[in-house]
């Protein structure tokens, strides 16, 4: 554990609980230590679906909301719910989300952005984000309070696990619907998902290993890989021990959506090809207690999936579907044939039938793609030995079989509990966020200026004359920092210091971007604004009126100050949304 401080985190250390919240893709929760004995993690809550005999240390991120938009229940017993209201006929006017974390991922989600449930309906998606985490925050202190162990909410240290792939607008989004929620920014810190997988394997017993042994990756100096594929996302990073027991990021995380929605998705696909996407469209608005049974039946089936599964799996045909089914018969076998599913898909007894092989196909491009992902670093990192498989579709039978099949002369560690080990970690990065000693910056931030013309490097049409005559270059991309820099993980600061261009502005206007180029040279459709700060600037003008701007980079989240030299006027904080 490096002994180095920071004022970033000295607040920490005066919490009695580190609390951890998983908001995940398909499954959530919650777990907790106190800090006289910060690994003895508590996962208190079993979670029973009521149906199917499923059970789990999580639960489905669903979230039911009445008529009037207020809160009714999340997890099992909104899917529950949602499925009873179905059947009577009554669900029409509720609003019920699913999986909705992975519009983060694919949109630049903003504070005003919307979310469709569903059914199609729209609401505020920091709406939505918000009361998922306010319950999870609520039961987490229900807990404590029945078990005695709380006498004031503002003794809890908050840890919200996120992607090491997401954007920064993503992160700050979730910082947003956190507090919205009730926790307060100061007693709020994100964890990246892999650090904290990472964190938990280096304390984890060998007993607590379904594969694999802890000494592969607790030599100082070992280098490894660690896999975290998860419901909606799979990230990927290279991580180092130091010899102080703290670990060092050596390749920027990396990652997509290869995890266990898209094998969903590919199922739910199959019903579309051989039914047509109009009828499951009307499937899904007219018998909504019949569409959740297709997906719910295939929940349990799918994990029992491995190299030798050998069996059909069934499942029984709504009403619609199987008056379809005898109307359009022939239709729905030239389809079939038409794809090369003749053979792989057949009805019987009111069922369908999906061949043991057909299954195994739908996870085909999640595979295909976690592999393509982790050769690809270990073709740039010789010196990894191990590689770590953590996250919820790590437990796929199927999904290890495969990796260990095409990736030779590399051991595998898998914890026995793959889907609780960055909830665990997260806790314990709580605890210890400096066990983290430095990151691999995965974007260059810059701020766009109007900066002095130089030929040959800016393009000719940016080129303009200030007041003064000066050329300048119109929106260049003043990099701060570029990406692959590696940063002390208790943050680095830079410094910057602006001025108006002319003596008429009363305000300077602060633009901060961010791209994946490691050299931008202007901003352009490849940068993505990040935040944009407006300074008022001091009405005399025969003085300087200078602007100081610090980042921070290197922590899990960027920070900024910024200050008017004059007037002492200061915009500081985590940035954020508007």
């Amino acid at each position: 554990m490096a002994d180095e401080s920071t004022d970033v985190y000295d607040e920490i250390f005066d919490f009695r609980v580190v609390a951890a919240l998983d908001f995940g893709t398909t499954y959530s929760g919650y777990a907790y230590s106190f800090y006289q004995d910060p690994l003895k993690i508590f996962c208190p809550q079993t979670w029973f679906a009521g149906e199917g005999n499923l059970a789990s240390l999580k639960t489905p991120t669903c979230l039911l909301l009445n008529p009037d938009r207020s809160f009714h229940s999340f997890g099992y017993t909104a899917e529950n719910k949602y499925v009873y209201l179905a059947s009577e006929g009554k669900h029409q006017d509720y609003f019920f989300f699913s999986r909705f974390k992975m519009d983060l991922h694919w949109k630049d989600m903003q504070h005003d952005s919307e979310l469709k449930d569903i059914s199609g309906k729209s609401l505020p998606a920091i709406d939505v984000f918000a009361m998922s985490i306010q319950y999870l925050r609520d039961h987490l202190v229900q807990t404590l309070n029945e078990r005695g162990t709380l006498a004031d909410l503002s003794q809890i240290m908050f840890v919200l696990t996120v992607p090491a792939i997401w954007t920064e607008s993503a992160k700050l989004f979730m910082r947003k619907a956190a507090v919205k929620a009730g926790i307060h920014t100061e007693q709020l810190i994100l964890a990246l998902e892999p650090e904290a997988a990472s964190l938990y394997c280096q304390k984890v017993p060998d007993d607590h290993l379904s594969f694999g042994t802890s000494h592969l990756i607790r030599s100082p100096g070992v280098q490894y890989l660690v896999a975290d594929i998860g419901g909606g996302t799979a990230d990927f990073s290279v991580h180092e021990l130091n010899e102080d027991g703290s670990l060092s990021e050596v390749h920027m995380a990396t990652g997509g959506p290869y995890a266990g929605t898209s094998v969903d998705e590919a199922y739910l696909k199959l019903f579309q090809t051989v039914f047509g996407e109009k009828t499951m469209e009307k499937l899904r608005e007219n018998d909504m207690m019949e569409y959740l049974a297709i997906l719910r039946s295939f929940e349990s089936k799918k994990r029992l999936v491995c190299e030798e599964f050998s069996e059909n799996v069934s499942v029984n045909l709504p009403t619609m579907l199987s008056k379809r089914l005898k109307k359009k018969s022939k239709k729905i076998n030239k389809v079939l044939n038409g794809c090369g599913l003749e053979g792989s898909i057949s009805f019987h007894d009111n069922k369908i039938k999906f061949s043991p092989c057909l299954i195994k196909s739908l996870f085909n491009h999640p595979i295909c793609g976690i592999l393509e992902q982790i050769q690809n670093l270990l073709r740039k990192h010789e010196a990894i030995k191990s590689i770590i498989l953590v996250g919820g579709f790590s437990e796929s039978r199927l999904l290890q079989e495969k990796l260990k099949e095409n990736i030779k002369g590399k051991t595998f560690v898998i914890p026995n509990e793959c889907g609780l080990s960055v909830l665990k970690g997260a806790v314990l990065y709580g605890h210890s966020p400096l066990s983290i000693t430095s990151r691999i910056m995965k974007y260059s931030y810059g701020v766009a200026s109007d900066s002095i013309f130089i030929q040959g490097v800016h393009p000719k049409e940016r080129k303009y004359s200030d007041d003064n005559g000066e050329s300048r270059c119109k929106r260049a991309f003043r990099v701060l920092i570029a990406k692959g820099t590696r940063v002390s993980a208790s943050g680095v600061e830079i410094s910057r210091t602006a001025e108006p261009i002319t003596n008429t502005q009363m305000s300077v206007s602060e633009r901060i971007y961010y791209t994946e180029n490691v050299n931008p040279v202007v901003v352009d459709e490849n940068c993505k604004l990040l935040k944009n700060y407006v300074l008022s600037l001091p009405k005399d003008n025969e003085k300087p009126r200078i602007i100081k701007s610090t980042f921070t980079f290197g922590l899990t989240e960027l920070k900024y100050y910024a200050e008017v030299l004059e007037t002492g006027e200061k915009i500081q904080g985590a940035l954020d949304l508007q």
